[in-house]
């Protein structure tokens, strides 16, 4: 038992950081004003799961915002790459209803935008 003691006390003093080896308060200071800022996840909200009723509501709400079919007079051409392009009709033929198309998806993303930046822009263009 005694040699099991020895041992284990011996073993302890081998690992210990000798006191010239240990940072000072000072370099401790160092190191954390380099680190990146603690997070405090106590705030931070919890991510929960989301029930299929509320994405359905959010699908809905998305459908009304984007997907509504909008009658386009006097149009005008808009140049999209290949990717983007093929990216949104893909949404519109998949989320959409009957009706919905491409150009109205179009049209409603860049109305939606230019309502809500609309006082933004023209403070902006007084620049």
């Amino acid at each position: 038992m005694e040699d099991e003691a020895e041992d284990e006390s011996t073993s302890q003093e081998a690992t210990a950081i000798p006191e010239t080896g240990r940072p000072t308060d000072e370099q401790d200071t160092e190191n954390t004003m380099h680190s990146e800022p603690a997070r405090n996840t106590e705030n931070m909200p919890v991510q929960s799961r989301v029930s299929a009723k509320m994405r359905k509501e959010t699908l809905d709400a998305y459908k009304q915002a984007y997907l509504v079919p909008t009658r386009l007079n006097d149009r005008k051409a808009v140049y999209l790459s290949r990717k983007t392009q093929e990216r949104a009709d893909f949404i519109v033929r998949r989320l959409g209803d009957r009706g919905s198309n491409f150009s109205s998806f179009v049209e409603n993303i860049v109305r939606q935008h230019l309502e809500e930046y609309g006082e933004d822009i023209e403070k902006w263009r007084r620049l």
